[in-house]
C-alpha cells in the first residue's frame, strides 16, 4: 500500500474556547485534486500555512510523503511542495524579470550563478501558462492577471509532488480559470501531482477536482466525485440563513432530484450557487 502524499490528523489551531481550527483530519493520495471550499474566515488559509510548514498547529500533527512535519524536517519536506500563498492587491516595487520571479521557487534560486542551468525549466514553465514570451518582462508592468500567472509558475516550477493553492483563479477571467483547472487536472492525472486548492466557488472547480472538502473550523463533509454534500453540511459552513440552489446534476454537491423541465434547461448555466438571505 502505497504512503498518502499528505495526513492531517486530529490538528487544532487556535485558543481553547474558540478555536479557529477544531479536529481536521484529512488524507490525500497521489494524483488527487483536492478542492476546499467555505466562507471567509473559515480557516482555509491557515490550514494550507500549516500544511506548508508556516504556521504550526496547536495540536495534531501533519505527516508528509510518510514523515511527520517538524522544525528539523521542514527544509526536505517542502522541497517537494509547491505553495501559492492568497494574492494581496499590492504594485510591486523591486525591478525584476519575470523569469527572476519564477526562478524563486527553486530550492537555489539564492544562488544566481546557478540559475542558468534552470533557463529551460523556467520557460517550460511559462509555457504552461502561456507567459513564455514575456520571460523577460518587467514583472512591475504585467496586469493583474498576469502577474497572478506568474506567481503560479513560481510555485510549479520545481515540479512538486503535492502543489498548495490558495484562490490561484484570483485576479483571472473566466477564460484563464477555466485553463487553469484544465492545466491542474492534467498535471494530476499525467505527472501524478496531488493538488489541494483553496476556492470559494464550487461552481468553478466542480468537474475538475475529485472530491471537495467543506470547512468552517472544522471539515463538516467530504464529497467525492458524483457525490451529494447534504443540506446540513452547507448550513454548518455558511449557516442557518441560506438558500441553495442546484443547477447541475453532474457538479459535486449538486441534487437537483425532481426538478422540472423548465429547471432542467436552467442547469446548463450555472452549476451550485448559495444565496444568504
Amino acid at each position: 500500500m502505497s504512503v498518502p502524499v499528505l495526513q492531517v490528523s486530529h490538528l487544532s489551531f487556535g485558543p481553547l474556547h474558540k478555536p479557529i481550527l477544531d479536529g481536521i483530519n484529512l488524507k490525500l493520495e497521489a494524483g488527487h485534486f483536492l478542492g476546499i471550499v467555505g466562507p471567509n474566515g473559515a480557516g482555509k488559509s491557515t490550514l494550507l500555512n500549516m500544511m506548508a510548514g508556516l504556521t504550526p498547529p496547536s495540536s495534531g500533527h501533519i505527516d508528509l510523503f510518510g514523515r511527520c512535519l517538524t522544525r528539523f524536517s521542514r527544509h526536505k519536506l517542502l522541497s517537494q511542495i509547491g505553495f501559492l500563498h492568497q494574492l494581496h492587491d499590492a504594485t510591486p516595487r523591486l525591478p525584476m524579470r519575470v523569469q527572476d520571479v519564477v526562478a524563486m521557487g527553486l530550492a537555489d534560486y539564492a544562488t544566481p550563478w546557478r540559475r542558468n542551468r534552470h533557463l529551460q525549466e523556467i520557460v517550460d514553465t511559462l509555457k504552461l501558462l502561456d507567459m513564455d514570451h514575456l520571460a523577460d518582462a518587467d514583472f512591475r508592468q504585467l496586469s493583474g492577471g498576469q502577474r497572478q500567472r506568474v506567481r503560479l509558475a513560481r510555485a510549479l516550477v520545481r515540479q512538486p509532488k503535492l502543489l498548495l493553492l490558495d484562490e490561484p483563479s484570483a485576479a483571472l477571467d473566466s477564460v484563464r480559470q477555466e485553463k487553469l483547472f484544465q492545466l491542474l487536472r492534467r498535471l494530476c492525472d499525467d505527472a501524478g501531482m496531488s493538488v489541494i486548492m483553496v476556492e470559494h466557488d464550487i461552481a468553478a472547480i466542480s468537474s475538475h477536482v475529485d472530491s471537495v472538502a467543506c470547512l468552517n473550523r472544522q471539515i463538516h463533509y467530504h464529497a467525492m466525485k458524483g457525490e451529494d454534500i447534504p443540506e446540513d453540511a452547507w448550513r454548518a459552513m455558511y449557516g442557518d440563513h441560506i438558500h441553495i440552489v442546484a443547477h447541475d446534476a453532474h457538479c459535486i454537491g449538486c441534487a437537483p432530484g425532481d426538478l422540472n423541465q423548465e429547471h432542467q434547461t436552467q442547469m446548463n448555466t450555472d452549476k451550485i450557487t448559495g444565496i444568504q438571505r
